[in-house]
């Protein structure tokens, strides 16, 4: 029964093997194209941009004129008496009115204290900003989407190293087993060997569980089915990143959380000079063109028409605007100084975070060679070991030990390399250097 456990479960990883050469491998490229084509999140931002970009017109900022026609026709009837000086009378009942009035009107602004310029000003800011900030997404997104990747990549070395594992103990109780036949080993060794291969086993079964679950989240990220199967590869690459140095000055001209401070700045800065335009007198300039016509059956004129153009100038100054003007000024340059200080706290976060994943990325570096040259000596350790109980001069305790710490060596080794790798993606990030 036990031998025929093994044979299911080894059909079984069979299975999942052609399976997984079925599917198709996932660049990291394509992953990142695909979520940032596909997320519900950039898309609503880069709409979010397009619609800072369609309001950003001289109109919205009060550039332009106003222009409108007007037009108006009425129809009276009144039962008319009128009485004279000189005694005659006029009786008209049922007498109708016609009157008809249209015109071109058009009012502008010429001058508001600048606030048109100020308001401009603005309006370009806020569409800079709404870029920045669909540029910040979408970093954030390939943040997202790089860690995911690794992940599993993550995943699958540690599946790979348990099925190494499952592989060589599978060796050594057939070899146990065989022994027993003979006459030369015993019942005990094949127990144990069985006990190690069902705990691979199961570390198996629920390391592929974490991987499908894996896939499940980063196929959300790039907003398609969960259900879509596909392998990622088995080696984390090495990346070559700058000093802390560069990092730092970098990080302080690129972080796009510091970008988006720069532009809060500016925005600040444009709305105190729109609050200062109330303290300025505002000048508009009238123009139009009117016809009036109105045809009466009872009173003194029979019909009137008059047309013509005109044109005005008028100005205005608030005395006391129901407000106080000084006090606005001064909220508004209190929240310039408010992002300013944000900016400074947020340029002091980056400087020590930079620092301390600098300094984990380096030892883990420094970890990633010892650790290589730890499964150096862990490999040739496992293979004497194996060798040795062949010729019967070292115990199957002996070789599952020796197995187990290749095991433990491969995974810290992959372990290290993926902690490394999600440093240097946070580096990145912080930095403002494009991951995608």
């Amino acid at each position: 029964m036990k031998r025929l456990n093994y044979i299911i479960l080894f059909h079984f990883i069979l299975f999942i093997s052609f399976a997984a050469q079925a599917q198709e491998t996932l660049a990291l490229e394509d992953a990142i194209q695909e979520g940032l084509e596909n997320n519900y999140a950039i898309r609503i931002a880069r709409n979010q941009e397009q619609i800072a970009d369609n309001s950003n017109n001289p109109g919205n900022a009060g550039m332009l004129p106003r222009v409108s026609a007007t037009g108006t026709f009425n129809y009276t009837v009144n039962n008319t008496r009128l009485e004279f000086f000189s005694g005659e009378s006029q009786v008209r009942p049922n007498a109708g009115n016609t009157s008809f009035r249209s015109g071109l009107a058009m009012n502008w602004t010429a001058f508001d204290g600048f606030r048109m310029f100020a308001a401009k000003d603005r309006l370009e800011l806020v569409a800079t900003r709404s870029r920045t900030f669909t540029q910040s997404a979408m970093q954030d997104l390939v943040t997202q989407i790089q860690t995911a990747y690794f992940g599993l990549i993550r995943l699958r070395q540690q599946i790979d190293i348990t099925e190494q594992a499952i592989q060589l103990n599978t060796e050594i109780k057939d070899l146990a087993e065989a022994k027993l036949k003979i006459g030369t080993g015993t019942s005990l060794d094949v127990l144990q060997t069985s006990t190690r291969l069902n705990a691979d086993s199961s570390t198996l079964v629920n390391l592929q569980d974490q991987l499908a679950q894996a896939k499940i989240g980063l196929n959300r990220l790039l907003n398609r089915d969960p259900a879509t199967s596909f392998l990622v590869p088995s080696e984390v690459p090495s990346a070559i990143l700058p000093t802390l140095t560069e990092l730092t000055q970098l990080a302080l001209r690129q972080n796009f959380q510091i970008k988006l401070l720069n532009v809060d700045e500016q925005i600040a800065l444009a709305q105190i000079k729109e609050v200062r335009s109330g303290l300025y007198p505002s000048v508009n300039l009238t123009a139009g063109y009117d016809f009036n016509w109105s045809r009466a059956e009872a009173g003194f004129l029979v019909s009137n028409r008059s047309f013509g153009p005109s044109i005005g100038i008028s100005t205005n100054y608030d005395l006391f605007p129901g407000r106080n003007l000084k006090k606005d000024i001064a909220n508004a340059e209190l929240i310039q100084k408010n992002i300013q200080l944000d900016k400074q706290n947020l340029e002091a976060d980056i400087e020590a975070d930079l620092a301390i994943l600098y300094q984990q990325y380096q030892a883990l570096g420094n970890l990633l060679q010892v650790e290589s040259r730890s499964l150096t000596t862990a490999e040739k350790n496992t293979a004497l070991a194996e060798e040795l109980y062949r010729s019967g001069r070292a115990t199957s305790f002996e070789v599952r030990e020796a197995i187990l710490e290749e095991t433990r060596v491969r995974d810290r080794l992959s372990d290290v390399q993926f902690r490394q790798k999600l440093a240097e993606i946070q580096l990145k990030s912080i930095a403002g250097i494009p991951l995608y």
